[in-house]
């Protein structure tokens, strides 16, 4: 787990998205690929509701930023988790290291959404409302796409048809990474959405990157296992992720060598595709790729897709058409609704799409011409 900044905060909502399987062609009905892990922030921290068997939900940090799963040692002590074992935490903000028990989760999902990984380490991590800490990794030989702009996240199987672009970028130390620009320089930065701030860099690196005016303390950092004191100050020069772009925002300098690490603040306006089985990640950004137009338009159950005037426009029977908005992949959005269409592909070609509404609910349809 990386260092993170310590806030407060509190669960605004709780509650659930419910998938919606929706027709095909007339007569049968085509299930969803999608399963959607909805996201409470309060703040400035995603929280997913965790249950165990049929234990009540448990708000848990819904962290990019880590490859293990952590329990807070008081509760796993009060629902009798079984221990099964022991495994050794190492803290990626100060290299602390620390032997924790291991133990099991019968049944484990993340709102309804089942987990592959079925232990986890029990640490003392209570903090407010959170219960623990929670990574993609727990979803196994999947697709995890992150849309923290929807509070969402999307589950996608690995057969299913969907075709991130390209080959990706490499995880660093085992955790999603892509490249970024800082006030014109060309760095490599982890993607940890359990980080609340907008760019953390590494402390030797407070010299060599251009502020406004010199960097201070601003404030103490909290990991897994330590605690430290965090200069910052503000950028002179402009961050830049993907398709986002931020001018003079705040940065801290709290982590280790000459890494870097970006947020809450800059995910949210990202649309994320990892692969943690294959230790992959996409930042998706329309200007990186322009695929043919045609190769998405056509009828899909009671949908269609054609083109005018140069954009594709959505239309569902009886009801009017809508522009699509191009988000990189194979992924568009309606702007007039806020709802997304994920294309699937086989072979090469597109062979069906879910729209997946604001709301969470995901109607799939098969392309039948």
């Amino acid at each position: 787990m990386v260092g993170r900044l310590l806030i407060t905060g509190f669960i605004a909502a709780m509650g659930a998205s419910a998938a919606l399987s929706q027709g095909g062609a007339k007569g049968h009905t085509v299930a969803p690929a999608t399963e959607i892990v909805p996201l409470y922030v309060s703040t400035s921290r995603p929280l997913a509701m965790l249950t165990i068997g049929d234990s009540a939900p448990l708000p848990v940090v819904f962290d990019t930023g880590t490859d293990e799963n952590i329990l807070d040692a008081a509760y796993g002590t009060r629902a009798s988790l079984k221990v099964v074992g022991h495994s050794t935490v190492v803290d990626g903000a100060s290299g602390n290291t620390l032997e924790v028990p291991v133990v099991a989760t019968p049944d484990p999902r993340l709102s309804g959404v089942p987990l592959e990984t079925k232990t986890v380490q029990l640490l003392q991590y209570r903090s407010g409302d959170e219960m623990g800490v929670f990574g993609p990794y727990s979803f196994g030989d999947r697709y995890v796409v992150i849309e923290l702009g929807l509070n969402r996240v999307r589950i996608i199987p690995r057969n299913s048809g969907f075709v991130p672009p390209g080959s990706g970028h490499a995880y660093k130390k085992n955790l999603p990474a892509v490249e970024i620009s800082v006030a014109g320089k060309r760095r490599e930065a982890m993607i940890d959405t359990g980080n609340d701030s907008t760019l953390i860099l590494g402390g030797d690196l407070v010299k060599t990157t251009a502020l406004k005016s010199p960097a201070k303390v601003v404030g103490i950092a909290k990991s897994a296992l330590a605690e430290r004191k965090v200069l910052g100050g503000t950028l002179a020069g402009a961050l830049v992720v993907g398709p986002y772009r931020v001018t003079d925002p705040e940065v801290s300098f709290s982590m280790p060598a000459s890494t870097a690490n970006i947020g809450f603040a800059v995910i949210r306006h990202l649309t994320i595709v990892l692969d943690p089985a294959n230790k992959r990640s996409w930042v998706l950004d329309p200007a990186s790729e322009r695929p043919s137009w045609n190769d998405f338009t056509g009828r899909f159950g009671p949908r269609s897709i054609h083109l005018e005037r140069g954009k594709l426009i959505h239309q569902r029977d009886g009801r009017p058409p809508f522009a699509l908005k191009y988000l990189g992949g194979d992924l568009f959005e309606m702007p007039a609704t806020g709802d997304r269409i994920q294309f699937f592909r086989k072979d090469g070609r597109v062979v069906r799409l879910e729209l997946i509404t604001a709301e969470g609910q995901v109607a799939p349809a098969e392309r039948i011409s």
